[in-house]
């Protein structure tokens, strides 16, 4: 019993700060080919900002838990070895397990 009283607080406490965060004005989905000024030939990554919230805290990418700036600098935008890339989505999926987390059409759907 005490055990479902937990599970049920947990999955309150969640919806909570899921419904905070929607609230603030998050949007759902975000281009980041026309946010970051990327130019390239593999279709945009729209990024599923929602989903991102649903699975993770705002600090895992942001330096607030309100959302604000990423924790990494986007400097370099181009090719392979770009930024987000190397040093912000590849590290997080490869951290998290997500399957085929660094394969190109992943992310840049056609």
């Amino acid at each position: 019993m005490k055990k479902q009283i937990v599970c049920l607080m947990a999955a309150g406490i969640m919806a909570g700060v899921s419904a905070v965060a929607m609230a603030s004005g998050a949007p759902e989905t975000i281009n980041l080919m026309e946010k970051y000024g990327i130019k390239g030939k593999k279709p945009a990554v729209i990024f599923p900002h929602k989903l991102h919230q649903e699975k993770n805290k705002c600090t895992d990418c942001h330096t607030s838990d309100k959302g604000g700036a990423l924790k990494v600098k986007i400097e370099k935008t181009t090719g392979m070895s770009n930024d987000f890339h190397k040093k912000f989505c590849w590290p997080c999926h490869v951290e998290k397990k997500v399957p085929k987390g660094k394969a190109c059409g992943t992310c840049h759907k056609k």
